[in-house]
């Protein structure tokens, strides 16, 4: 096989010509001389066998047609080659780079401190950018290319992406000890029928949870509204209604110290808590990330099981 004609170091120097549409500014960027980032940008030329540029004194830099095409293939190899030098590293030593990761809310006091704990602080050298929101709002951004992963619910999950289930989740309802059918461990949605209901009044809840009640047999009757999964057992506990949750601490206490009842929904869809991403072939930072949650996950439920 012929040997390579052009280099990676020639690719970045005719990236950085097109972006700074000046040979001076572009020699400035990477930190070399005008005189070496012209013959660079020459032997790029002759090594390829085609004018990529046209370069004149009044307009700077103009890319070819030719150039054009090539600058996306350039910038294709560069990031490859960088991804690639990334990955030996990683293999090498410590996991290293950037990992930006978006959690919807309601899922964030569940797996938050855990990441913390047993990925962020044992692996200084990622740097991890945690945004929480909407689940379905942080999956869109993600095919953006804002995010590199997702928490979420199965339930909640968008056209384009994949996911990996890390802990199965099963909605249930939650009443008080003074509710009617607080003495029993199962109930069908039916039979809370017109019984004041407590809405965690997020998109996501609103979009999933509401027409499964519907679809239970009731018109769900809406006393109460919070964003806050805290509110919301806050007012359940105090007598004020009933809810469905999916995440469930595991105390059945609300904040200020009153006793919650469980109870376990017959014929009621699960939403398993997820990692959602977009690309089968994960960098090794997000395919630890993922192993650990994973492994957690599997440890809890079969504390629960």
């Amino acid at each position: 096989m012929d040997p390579f004609r052009f280099t990676l170091r020639q690719l970045q120097h005719f990236i950085a010509a097109a972006e700074a549409r000046t040979v001076t500014a572009a020699a400035a960027e990477v930190h070399i001389s005008q005189a070496a980032m012209s013959q660079s940008l020459n032997e790029l030329e002759r090594a390829v066998g085609q004018q990529l540029m046209v370069r004149t004194r009044t307009h700077g830099i103009q890319l070819t047609s030719s150039g054009r095409r090539f600058l996306a293939d350039a910038r294709e190899l560069v990031g490859r080659a960088a991804d690639v030098q990334q990955e030996m590293t990683e293999r090498a030593e410590e996991l290293v780079g950037p990992l930006d990761i978006g959690i919807y809310t309601a899922v964030a006091p569940f797996w938050v401190p855990f990441i913390a704990e047993h990925f962020i602080v044992p692996n200084p050298q990622v740097s991890v950018r945690i945004v929480e929101g909407d689940g379905k709002q942080l999956q869109r951004q993600m095919l953006e290319g804002q995010f590199d992963a997702v928490f979420t619910h199965s339930g909640h999950l968008i056209d384009g992406v994949r996911h990996q289930v890390i802990r199965k989740g099963q909605g249930y309802a939650l009443v008080a000890p003074s509710h009617r059918l607080a003495g029993r461990t199962s109930a069908k949605i039916a039979d809370f029928g017109d019984d004041p209901y407590v809405l965690l009044d997020i998109p996501a809840v609103r979009d999933n949870q509401l027409p499964k009640l519907r679809a239970g047999g009731i018109e769900p009757n809406i006393a109460w509204r919070s964003t806050s999964f805290e509110a919301v057992r806050g007012l359940v506990a105090r007598g004020l209604g009933w809810s469905v949750l999916v995440q469930r601490p595991p105390v059945d206490i609300s904040y200020d110290g009153l006793p919650l009842v469980t109870i376990q929904l017959e014929n009621f869809e699960p939403s398993d808590i997820c990692i959602a991403f977009v690309q089968d072939r994960h960098s090794r930072r997000l395919a630890e990330l993922i192993a650990v949650c994973t492994a957690e996950g599997a440890r809890l439920d079969a504390e629960t099981a």
